[in-house]
């Protein structure tokens, strides 16, 4: 029997309610394994700060999948912690890389300083000045960064491919 779940205070009940927990689980997982693997590649004077916001990032993220909505309680404020580190803590998170890799690689550095402002602007509009539209500014927030982690992953691995093929050739 699936899982009662709770929203805005009102009751549903969702039937891919795992799913979706085990997907923030997975991510959270992933985003630290790719913080670590790429950890070696983040200039110095910056590692210090993207480091530990990965860490935050991908915590949030694990509790947010370990400790579903509810009303009230212990789980409730889990999932509350874990959403401010994987929301608020994503935006900053791209912040700080984006001013990290402004030296080196400023297309990036622009790409994920225009990400962090949406993903900041869109936890700021759902906490602060938006709460009848939580759900959407959220996921405006959320997203950005989803989006950034898809164009850089995908802009990597076609600078490997070219790179490949320039060496093949040269």
């Amino acid at each position: 029997m699936p899982e009662t779940q709770y929203w805005a205070g009102q009751e549903s009940v969702s039937t891919r309610h795992a799913v979706m927990n085990a997907t923030f689980i997975g991510s959270g997982v992933r985003a630290l394994l790719a913080g670590v693997v790429l950890a070696p590649f983040v200039p110095l004077r910056g590692r210090w700060a993207v480091l530990p916001l990965v860490l935050a990032y991908s915590v949030g993220l694990v509790i947010v999948g370990s400790f579903p909505s509810a009303t009230g309680g212990l789980r409730e404020t889990m999932h509350g912690i874990g959403a401010w580190l994987g929301v608020i803590g994503g935006g900053v998170l791209l912040l700080s890389i984006a001013i990290t890799l402004a030296r080196r690689h400023a297309v990036l550095a622009t790409v994920t300083g225009v990400c962090a402002a949406i993903a900041l602007g869109g936890g700021w509009l759902a906490v602060w000045r938006a709460p009848e539209h939580f759900g959407l500014y959220e996921r405006i927030a959320v997203d950005a960064v989803i989006g950034w982690q898809v164009l850089t992953g995908a802009a990597l691995l076609m600078s490997r491919r070219r790179n490949s093929a320039a060496l093949r050739q040269g």
